[in-house]
């Protein structure tokens, strides 16, 4: 049977912690890099619900406005901003969209 000397015990120990230290160590690191995208994607999903709901407060200004205009037979300047609202709301999502996805194409 084979039998380490003692004074080699302390060197395998040694050892055995430097992997383990250098395993945890780069786990951390796996684990902190999927945190930081994820946490991108959130950010990335909130900016893009808080967009698409102003899309949808446009649309339904612009189609009160429609509705009062055709109610009353005339336009009282409402349903001119409620365009302007709209078209700079939908712009503003369709950019950040582009965005988006200019940045997935050069990241590739």
């Amino acid at each position: 049977m084979f039998e380490i000397p003692y004074h080699f015990i302390p060197i395998i120990l040694g050892g055995m912690g430097f992997i383990q230290a250098v395993t945890t160590t780069l786990i951390a690191a796996f684990v902190s890099r999927e945190n930081k995208k994820r946490d991108k994607q959130a950010s990335l999903g909130a900016e893009a619900t808080r967009l698409s709901m102003r899309m949808m407060s446009a649309v339904i200004s612009l189609a009160s406005a429609s509705a009062y205009a055709q109610k009353e037979g005339r336009t009282n300047g409402k349903t001119d901003a409620a365009l302007r609202e709209t078209a700079e709301a939908q712009r503003d999502y369709f950019d950040f969209v582009n965005g988006v996805a200019s940045k997935k194409i050069a990241a590739s």
